[in-house]
């Protein structure tokens, strides 16, 4: 499918409206660095170049729109449960909740708007990588999980009530089986030859190897605070990393898109190996910082890369796979269990099969039956209209089907005739 969005273009916005607006398996690879729930802020140091970049790593209720619960638990009811659990565990201060659930509903557009040969790398660290691993499979199926990359890096700092903490974690998800993937090797030299050995110009004896999954900070050069490439952005990665996934799961021609793009690492290594991208960031800096690193760090036949050719968006894009008509519509359906007569679920769901299935799988006789559903583009106002009406505990509304399933109607009909 054609990508809605040009070529170059940085977004400046909170990223689930512009995601939101990308149509659905356009991009061929993602790659992102959110904030990690840090619990802290960060800016960038005054005198750099990333001077006045500055993001927030906490999450508080206030944080958490009621209208991203409310999508997850019509659209994705497996990471509903999965974020109530978070919530339970947490008890009254449920900041992972909030964080979780400010990533959940991105991620499930990210997911949207991959193509089927297409992945997505997160990049996090030991904060939040294990709830984060449950969410991205909920979302892209744990059968599509392909890796947890190990980012290895040698700072300043010791630890001595536990190991230091030295590396970040990568997770690999897919689409599909068909991704698209191109091998990587390593060179590893040996001070004396043997079978499978060669030599180099230089004499030294080697050998090619698939790289692994653990990845050494000598190979990425995570140490760029002399580099050129360094900004003072504070989470800044360098080149090499992004320049590494970028070459192994996508092609020259590919679309890239960056959802936290901060410092633009990943809009600058996907132009320097002929790669589309779209990068998104809530601070204006990003697209002063991309322009600026374009121009120092790309050559553009023969000269330096030209600032003009990178596009500044603040408005949301719309979406062109579908039609100006479209109306978002959601079934609301009747669930059933004999276990509770005259007790019906009633609820909203973007694939009622899949909610059935959901109870189902709860259920060791797997006696829950769908009763009904209507698809409607009135769905929450039908379903609160019926929860005010029955007697009900948990969702579950006591009364008559056949009742139900006409004031369902009945309030369609008059929503649509209004």
């Amino acid at each position: 499918m054609q990508n809605n969005i040009a070529n170059r273009t940085i977004f400046c916005k909170d990223n689930l409206d512009i995601l939101q607006g990308i149509d659905s398996e356009s991009i061929d690879l993602i790659y992102l660095d959110p904030p990690f729930n840090k619990k802290k802020t960060f800016t960038a140091p005054i005198g750099s170049s990333a001077e006045g970049a500055a993001f927030k790593d906490i999450f508080r209720q206030e944080d958490v729109k009621s209208e991203w619960l409310q999508t997850i638990k019509e659209d994705k009811d497996n990471i509903f449960n999965l974020l109530e659990a978070v919530k339970n565990i947490e008890g009254r201060t449920s900041y992972n909740f909030c964080y979780l659930a400010y990533m959940a509903i991105r991620l499930i557009e990210c997911h949207r708007v991959l193509k089927d040969t297409g992945s997505l790398y997160l990049h996090c660290d030991s904060t939040m990588s294990h709830s984060l691993k449950l969410l991205l499979d909920c979302i892209f199926g744990e059968k599509n999980f392909r890796n947890e990359i190990i980012w290895g890096y040698r700072t300043q700092g010791v630890a001595m009530k536990w190991w230091p903490r030295k590396h970040d974690t990568i997770f690999m998800y897919v689409k599909k089986p068909n991704y698209t993937y191109i091998p990587t090797m390593e060179r590893q030299y040996y001070a004396k030859p043997f079978r499978h050995t060669q030599i180099d110009d230089s004499g030294k004896f080697y050998v090619d190897t698939y790289l692994r999954d653990i990845w050494d900070h000598d190979e990425t050069k995570p140490h760029i605070s002399q580099s050129p490439e360094r900004r003072g952005y504070p989470t800044q990665k360098p080149l090499a990393l992004l320049e590494r996934i970028i070459k192994a799961s996508s092609n020259e021609g590919d679309i890239v898109l960056d959802p936290f793009c901060g410092c633009a690492t990943t809009c600058v290594a996907a132009e320097r190996l002929n790669r589309k991208w779209i990068g998104i960031d809530v601070s204006v800096k990003a697209f002063e910082l991309v322009k600026t690193r374009l121009g120092e760090e790309v050559e553009w036949d023969g000269s330096l890369f030209q600032e003009e050719l990178v596009t500044f968006q603040t408005k949301a894009p719309k979406r062109t796979d579908r039609g100006d008509d479209y109306i978002l519509k959601k079934s609301v359906y009747i669930i059933s269990n004999p276990q509770y007569p005259d007790d019906y679920k009633v609820g909203i769901a973007s694939d009622v099969n899949n909610r059935l299935n959901s109870y189902q799988t709860s259920d060791p006789n797997r006696d829950y039956r769908l009763e009904y559903h209507l698809e409607t583009p009135h769905f929450r106002a039908i379903e609160a209209y019926i929860h005010e009406k029955y007697a009900n505990k948990h969702e579950w509304v006591q009364g008559t089907l056949n009742n139900i399933i006409a004031d369902i109607e009945d309030k369609h009909k008059m929503m649509e005739n209004a």
